[in-house]
């Protein structure tokens, strides 16, 4: 059996494989120098390694999707690259910088397209790590794009972590939504599927917290890990709707996560 736990390269190359690649089309929607680092001719590239783990990011017709797991199949013309161990792909993933092994087994002519990809990926890293200054517009959109990722690697963490299954029994099932004024669009992440989103909810989902912060300055404490809950419930600037302890546990879910990814 693979050893998910958190110390594992198997856990963290899930986390990126699942959570930070698939971040580049949600966010390259939003932002215009992630989409002009994308832009160019139709192209598809997976990324893979052992233990299952892969992800397939494409552009066609101008239109940036990604895809991880069983779904991330190799399309005729693709870019494969494969990283021979879990390490591997977290060295060549973490933006670290640091030498990994990747070997191209499919695609060859186009592996000069992986250019863009790489470009991307510094992109995706500046907006996720560098915070802007607190008077720039560009504030919200960092701290968006930080709560996509989170949202993610928790789902992430739930299919693939041996004490999964127990914390999915505290979370229970249904759908948690992540709202701010500042925030381009509402994030939500299905915990029942796993599937994490933007904008409005499946019709089908049944939602059983909505977590509303009412200003930029309450999430950024939020994802900061200085955020006092219980006073920013009482001067309203933080609503929980709906079942409160699932808030909770999935706060606590987050916190791990995000020092994972951010040690």
């Amino acid at each position: 059996m693979a050893d998910y736990s958190d110390t594992s390269p198997s856990l963290l190359a899930a986390l990126y494989l699942e959570a930070v690649l698939p971040a580049i089309p949600v966010l390259a929607a939003q932002d215009s120098g992630l989409s002009s680092a994308l832009a160019g001719p139709d192209f598809g590239v997976v990324f893979a390694t052992s233990r299952g783990l892969r992800t397939r990011l494409s552009v066609r017709d101008g239109i940036t999707s990604a895809c991880f797991g069983p779904a991330a199949v190799p399309q005729p013309g693709d870019v494969h690259i494969w990283f021979p161990s879990p390490a591997q792909a977290v060295r060549a993933l973490d933006g670290r910088r640091r030498p990994a092994l990747a070997l191209p087994i499919g695609g060859w002519f186009q592996l000069p397209q992986l250019k863009r990809i790489n470009v991307a990926g510094k992109r995706l890293e500046a907006l996720l790590n560098n915070r802007p200054a607190a008077t720039d517009p560009a504030l919200a959109f960092h701290a968006w794009g930080n709560l996509v990722v989170g949202l993610a690697a928790a789902a992430t963490w739930l299919r693939h972590h041996p004490d999964a299954p127990a914390t999915r029994a505290r979370l229970g099932s249904g759908v948690v939504v992540f709202s701010c004024p500042a925030l381009p669009a509402p994030l939500w992440l299905d915990l029942a599927t796993l599937v994490t989103g933007s904008g409005p909810t499946p019709p089908d989902a049944m939602l059983m917290v909505t977590i509303t912060f009412a200003d930029l300055a309450t999430l950024l404490a939020e994802l900061d890990q200085q955020l006092d809950a219980s006073a920013a419930l009482g001067l309203g600037t933080l609503r929980i709707t709906g079942h409160l302890p699932l808030a909770e546990n999935l706060g606590l879910l987050l916190l791990k996560v995000g020092a994972l990814l951010k040690p």
